[in-house]
């Protein structure tokens, strides 16, 4: 069962969980979508930078999956944005080229993990598992 969450930035009370995912590749964001929304989880997409920080200022959100080289998002800045918005809030990135170096960087600008596209089902469940204890995610 999933905690009913209040939602500062929007001012309303909701009981299921919120992903963002960023990505201006439009089957990259339908394979995310449909795996969260197969999970019961409300899915909030953004096509570019500026994008998730509208979205962000009008939807609470429980994690982000961010794409670093999607059109129009400037990773570091769209990061740090992120970061100001909401302090804790789990965002992975995500690219096709993800080196032990590039990891090392995202995650010392605030990333909590880099994920290689395309991403795995299983490699989701568990981050979610870890990030978002009420996610129900243990049960997929």
């Amino acid at each position: 069962m999933t905690a009913q969450r209040y939602t500062a930035s929007a001012h309303t009370w909701r009981h299921t969980q919120r992903v963002l995912i960023v990505d201006d590749d439009p089957n990259g964001r339908e394979g995310l979508t449909a795996f969260f929304r197969d999970r019961q989880w409300d899915v909030l997409e953004a096509a570019s930078g500026r994008e998730a920080l509208d979205t962000m200022e009008h939807h609470g959100v429980d994690a982000v999956f961010l794409e670093v080289a999607a059109q129009g998002v400037d990773g570091p800045e769209i990061l740090r944005a992120l970061r100001r918005h909401v302090r804790n809030l789990p965002i992975v990135i995500m690219g096709t080229l993800m080196t032990p170096e590039l990891r090392r960087v995202w995650r010392s600008r605030g990333a909590m993990d880099c994920l290689v596209k395309p991403v795995e089902p299983r490699i989701l469940s568990a981050l979610l598992i870890a990030w978002v204890p009420s996610s129900g995610f243990a049960d997929s």
